[in-house]
């Protein structure tokens, strides 16, 4: 059972992972980090000024591409372990640490290769009164940070957001960006309607 844990695991993991990566290489834009959501110096403190808890930097490093290196290496790791007969639970622990870790330094590569590539080319000042898409859900009324996609000098970004709403943000929800919260995160509003 665990081993067809792993496998599955590794195979779908893996299989993200290359497709990503060749939309990388390939010049396409996957939607997964964008430099506005990992481009900048990030500081627990400015998620603490915004009212936060310390625990909002796990939204900043998951993504598909981490998630997909994570499952990748968790199933990789778990059999290999399995391989040389490791015992089931010290297998799992073991996958478990190799996926968090591969998680994490993908988001850091990726985090310090958007710092090479734009050196404050993106102005998120400019993003106030863009309109966006909800990536990952916005909690209400500023108790939780979510992620939005927007159009900013010609290119798709991702940023860390906040909102006043009562109510939460639905991935794929249309928001306005109404403030700058700081270098990484936006205050956003659901985008009315008109008749």
């Amino acid at each position: 059972m665990l081993e067809t844990t792993f496998f599955y695991t590794f195979a779908i993991g893996g299989a993200i992972l290359a497709v990503q990566m060749l939309m990388t290489f390939l010049g396409g834009d996957d939607g997964d980090i964008g430099d506005g959501g990992i481009d900048g110096d990030f500081e627990m403190g400015d998620v603490e000024d915004a009212g936060q808890s310390t625990g909002a930097w796990l939204f900043e490093v998951i993504s598909l591409r981490t998630l997909a290196a994570a499952a990748t290496f968790f199933g990789l790791t778990g059999m290999t372990a399995q391989s040389y007969g490791v015992a089931p639970s010290v297998a799992f622990l073991l996958a478990g640490l190799a996926g968090f870790g591969a998680m994490y330094l993908v988001y850091w590569a990726f985090k310090q290769l958007y710092r090479l590539e734009s050196t404050g080319a993106q102005d998120i000042r400019k993003a106030v009164g863009l309109p966006g898409e909800v990536y990952l859900r916005v909690p209400p009324n500023g108790t939780g940070i979510g992620k939005v996609h927007i159009e900013l000098q010609g290119r798709t970004v991702e940023y860390a957001a906040l909102t006043n709403d009562l109510e939460a943000l639905a991935t794929g929800s249309r928001v306005l960006v109404t403030e700058i919260v700081n270098g990484d995160t936006l205050r956003v509003e659901r985008e009315s309607v008109e008749a």
